[in-house]
């Protein structure tokens, strides 16, 4: 899929046209319009729910109940009353970066749940609109089923509900990577390389990234390790979560002789615990 890009319009969309893009998504699913919902995305579009997941690919396998993505819906948004409660949001180019709380409540059990989370959107050109292209949701399956496992009998009927949802929608196969991913990422791990990484800006921090690892920066600019490390004077980060093998949050960050509020992705390496890929989302 090609890089989102602001030379794609003849005239920059707004912030606020590109924010309320994104919005329209859960604001969409929490009505249960389905047909709204599937419109909001591109033809190519794809949905990483959570990232580490079997993404969902829009116009792909088509069936009764719809392609991959309106099969996602019944399996997830179809049996759940779905609110959103935003913490901070960036817009970064064509990116929107949510961290928000999602409540969520069975509509067959009534249990409710919060799940913090960290979401990736990238807009794109549609007509004389824009559409949502790629929606990454960072979030932490395996605490989320934690919580789950500790509300007793009303929390395991709701486990048992959501996967025959998924078993009925999406089918075995997923739902075994799905559980196979709970298992599996960067988790408790991840976060403090992390935190380690951003306690130590100052000093010496190659060791931090793998080899031949990139940093990703607002405006399509990308940069070497030690040239981000050269420009980095400060960076605080919090709100972090564990998806896969990424680690995403906000962060307060010093570079280039400017301090900003941001959103990151790090993406860590299979096996060495060191940072592949960091992509960095702030507000011009």
């Amino acid at each position: 899929m090609v890089e989102p890009s602001l030379r794609a319009f003849p005239m920059p969309p707004s912030r606020n046209a590109l924010l309320e893009t994104a919005k329209a998504s859960p604001e969409i699913a929490g009505r249960h319009d389905k047909e709204a919902w599937l419109a909001l995305y591109a033809d190519d579009a794809i949905l990483e729910d959570p990232v580490g997941t079997p993404a969902s690919h829009k116009g792909r396998r088509p069936g009764r109940l719809g392609d991959e993505l309106g099969r996602f819906y019944e399996a997830f948004i179809a049996p759940s009353s779905i609110d959103m409660v935003t913490r901070q949001d960036i817009v970064s180019d064509l990116y929107v970066f949510r961290a928000v709380d999602i409540h969520t409540t069975n509509r067959k059990t009534g249990l409710k749940m919060k799940v913090p989370a960290n979401l990736l959107y990238e807009v794109a050109p549609r007509g004389d609109g824009l559409a949502i292209r790629r929606m990454q949701a960072h979030w932490e399956l395996n605490r989320m089923s934690r919580m789950l496992m500790g509300k007793g009998v009303v929390g395991a009927r709701t486990i048992a509900v959501m996967n025959w949802s998924m078993l009925r929608a999406i089918g075995p196969s997923w739902l075994m990577s799905s559980f196979k991913a709970s298992q599996q990422g960067g988790g408790r791990q991840g976060r403090a390389l992390v935190e380690r990484f951003a306690a130590e800006i100052g000093g010496g921090c190659d060791d931090f990234f793998a080899a031949d690892a990139t940093v990703e920066l607002p405006r399509g600019a990308t940069a070497s390790v030690g040239e981000f490390l050269d420009g980095c004077t400060a960076l605080e980060v919090r709100d972090m979560l564990a998806s896969g093998r990424t680690v995403s949050g906000l962060a307060s960050i010093e570079w280039g002789a400017r301090a900003r509020e941001a959103g990151f992705i790090a993406e860590i390496e299979a096996g060495s615990n060191r940072i592949a890929r960091l992509r960095w989302f702030w507000e011009a």
